[in-house]
């Protein structure tokens, strides 16, 4: 790739970083061609073989090439993909291939996501990413500002939002079949967490594992065996954002695409406090304070519970009894009734009224492809944004990475400033917004 294409990387002093695959400036538009979409994929296992297979099977994509740190997660790749291109360094992916690809789909470990979609989107191209679509606050807003900025297409995947039983729950939402929101209870009964310090290290990493892609960004730690790669790195403290983080982007999409995005006032966690700076604590219960609009009654409560924790009585008296709150998703409570929303399982919402299950007649929305919502926007086959983009996404996620930096200061109240991006009088709470990068691994804009 020649040279005027490549910008390295400047810190506050002007000293220049040897990375010039991070930074880059886009001198194409990064709009695909309208026949064939071409995508590069940055994880090859677990939910990124899903989002791989799913994107390659939508209608004229074709793959580039892909990036994995682990070989043996990455074996069905290979199997499958034996002539395309792969890389342990999602950096020379983009260096070699930028000239090659309109978009990425990203399904990394939660901290790689913004660093990987942002060098990206200074390519100019196109992003695809799980949820939650960043690890910090700090990130999640730098993304959304600058896909807005360079009217990029983005999509966070949360694939369910595009399944019928979302949908009609945020139409519902909308047309306010239960009349003002009250209050709005989620939960989810996973246990992405530990309540025990970590193990110390008796062994090296194996051969087939880049400990050091693996890192990224993060902090440079040593390998404990099955305590971060390949899966429990969700448990982990600057690496994964657990149970709620996991779960959160899923669960509260309905209601808060069905509230029109409402911004946290203030946040609080009830749940344990960590164990140590290594792993988010089980069994969270975390409450906001949500500020109202014309589809609620004035300012109204939001409570998460994940692991053990449940929902107070009058919840499950809302619906009709406890085998009515749903184990995973959410029960919005209104002027006129409540509606339960499920997460999972094809379920579409019920109402009730009084407490009673209701009978009336609603029509459900039809299922959609996430992946081919995404592609058809980049193609111009539809006029909007795809249904989870960055301008949407972005508050979504921050309201839920909100709670994780409560779950990290329990029984503190925290008050938060929307249009600044800050807390009000937490230097504590402040400081857990934005993490810096590893050495050599900075990303210019975030």
């Amino acid at each position: 790739m020649e040279q005027s294409r490549r910008r390295f990387l400047q810190t506050a002093t002007g000293t220049a970083f040897a990375t010039p695959w991070i930074g880059w400036t886009s001198t194409s538009s990064g709009q695909a061609p309208s026949k064939d979409l071409r995508f590069a994929n940055f994880g090859a296992g677990g939910r990124a073989w899903s989002d791989l297979t799913a994107m390659d099977n939508v209608a004229n994509t074709t793959l580039v090439a892909a990036a994995d740190v682990d070989t043996v997660r990455s074996a069905k790749f290979h199997e499958t993909y034996p002539d395309t291109p792969f890389y342990t360094d999602w950096r020379k992916l983009l260096d070699e291939k930028a000239d090659e690809i309109d978009a990425v789909v990203i399904g990394t470990p939660d901290h790689m996501h913004a660093p990987i979609a942002m060098a990206a989107m200074q390519l100019g191209k196109h992003v695809y990413a799980e949820k939650p679509m960043s690890r910090t606050l700090h990130e999640a807003r730098r993304l959304r500002e600058y896909a807005a900025e360079n009217k990029l297409t983005t999509q966070m995947g949360n694939q369910l939002a595009s399944g019928a039983g979302n949908r009609t729950g945020v139409r519902l939402l909308q047309e306010s079949v239960v009349g003002k929101v009250i209050e709005v209870h989620s939960m989810n009964p996973k246990s992405w967490g530990s309540m025990s310090p970590l193990p110390e290290s008796t062994e090296e990493p194996p051969e087939t594992l880049s400990w050091d892609d693996w890192i990224g960004v993060g902090k440079m730690r040593e390998y404990i065996p099955r305590e971060f790669a390949p899966s429990n790195w969700r448990k982990r403290i600057g690496y994964g954002t657990g149970t709620l983080g996991d779960m959160g982007c899923h669960i509260y999409h309905p209601w808060f695409m069905g509230l029109n995005k409402p911004v946290t006032l203030s946040v609080t966690s009830h749940g344990p406090a960590p164990v140590d700076e290594d792993s988010w604590p089980l069994d969270a219960k975390v409450h906001h304070r949500m500020k109202g609009n014309d589809l609620t009654n004035g300012d109204f409560d939001f409570t998460w519970y994940d692991g053990k924790q449940l929902p107070p009585a009058h919840v499950a008296s809302a619906v009709g009894g406890t085998e009515n709150v749903p184990k995973s998703g959410s029960v919005v409570i209104g002027t006129t009734g409540a509606l339960v929303i499920p997460h999972g399982g094809g379920g579409i919402p019920t109402i009730y009224r009084d407490g009673v299950l209701s009978e009336e007649a609603f029509d459900n929305e039809p299922s959609e492809d996430h992946h081919g919502n995404f592609a058809a926007a980049i193609r111009g086959e539809i006029s909007e944004q795809p249904r989870c983009n960055f301008d949407y996404s972005g508050p979504m996620t921050e309201a839920v990475l909100l709670g994780t930096v409560a779950m990290r200061l329990p029984g503190e109240t925290l008050k938060w400033n929307d249009a600044k991006g800050k807390f009000k009088g937490s230097d504590a709470a402040n400081a857990l917004i934005h993490d810096t990068y590893r050495k050599g691994w900075e990303v210019k804009g975030i």
